[in-house]
Parts: structure tokens; C-alpha cells; sequence
């Protein structure tokens, strides 16, 4: 399903850019996902990190804060970034 991204993530994913995600797809280390944390209505996007078996998310905007959560059955990913579409 595309995802039209609100504010600049990152160099690679800039206002505007509609991103796609795959649902169905394992999430795994190093990945880009769409997650909702149990306590935020709105789901958001950042890159999965699993580590000796924690996860925690990057934000992948340098200037948010916090940059990392860890996560540990608090949050539901809802999907993979498969890709981008730039409008023109």
C-alpha cells in the first residue's frame, strides 16, 4: 500500500515522495518499516534495528528526537518499505 511521506525523513525520502509497503513481508534488521506503537494513534516511519535480540527504531530524520526506541511488544509493524515513486 503507498504511503505519502508528510515531512522530510531523511537525504533519500523527502516531502512529498509516496513510498510503498509491503504488509506482508518479515520485517528484519536494517529495514525501513511503517510501525504503530501501542501508546500513538498514528503509525510512523523508521528503520528497524535488531540487535542480540532487542529491537529498537531509528528515526530517520537526524534531527528527531528521540532517535532510538526500543521496542519489545509495544508496537505493531504494519509493513516493509519496498520502494519510492516521485511525483513530477
Amino acid at each position: 500500500f503507498p504511503v505519502t511521506i508528510a515531512e522530510g525523513l531523511a537525504r533519500r525520502i523527502v516531502e512529498g515522495d509516496i513510498v510503498f509497503v509491503d504488509p506482508s513481508r518479515e520485517a528484519k534488521h536494517g529495514d525501513r518499516v511503517i510501525v504503530r506503537l501501542d501508546d500513538h494513534a498514528e503509525a510512523t516511519f523508521k528503520q528497524l534495528l535488531i540487535e542480540d535480540g532487542r529491537k529498537m527504531l531509528k528515526a530517520l530524520n537526524p534531527e528527531w528526537s528521540p532517535r532510538y526506541i526500543q521496542i519489545n511488544g509495544n508496537a505493531t509493524i504494519t509493513g516493509v518499505v519496498i520502494g519510492k515513486w516521485v511525483p513530477e
